[in-house]
């Protein structure tokens, strides 16, 4: 399987998990009445897409499976703002173009890649970002765009002379 596959397949499941799985523990050959309530109140569309998802958990390894299971266990545990967050993070990924897909993986595999250190200061920073009003958040990405408009010689000098000036 692809890593692309890889990726929505195990999305899917986290998220048909969350939703179907029942509250206690049940024997997996018999399902909750409220699973079974959820079940019905499907679409027949609905349905086969999860019939869909279930061969494919069926093609995972027990590790993949214990791995997901961790995942769904976790989600399950956060408050509702960070559930919310994280469904419209996917509601938001399932929008975008395959290209742009495949450039935030590339971003995240880059990511997963980076020290802590560096983790760190970009979550800092981040946060930094998250806290400025709108109009400075403007301010900041036009300030930025011209960044990039300069040449590497002159982004150079301006190094230079923000080193000077901050010591």
């Amino acid at each position: 399987m692809n890593p692309k596959n890889k990726f929505l397949v195990t999305l899917s499941l986290f998220a048909a998990m969350a939703i179907f799985t029942p509250k206690a523990d049940v024997c997996a050959n018999q399902p909750s009445q409220e699973a079974i309530e959820k079940w019905q109140q499907l679409s027949e569309t609905q349905k086969a897409a999860l019939r869909d998802k279930y061969q494919q958990w069926e093609g995972l390894s027990d590790k993949q499976k214990g791995l997901i299971r961790q995942k769904v266990k976790a989600y399950k545990a956060l408050p509702p703002e960070e559930k919310a967050r994280i469904r419209n993070n996917f509601a938001r990924y399932q929008k975008i173009s395959p290209e742009q897909k495949k450039a935030l993986r590339a971003k995240y595999r880059r990511w997963q890649h980076l020290p802590i250190k560096q983790k760190q200061q970009i979550r800092k920073l981040h946060q930094k970002y998250q806290n400025l009003t709108p109009r400075q958040r403007e301010a900041l990405i036009k300030r930025y765009q011209r960044w990039k408009r300069l040449a590497p010689e002159q982004r150079q000098r301006v190094r230079e002379a923000l080193r000077r000036r901050n010591r």
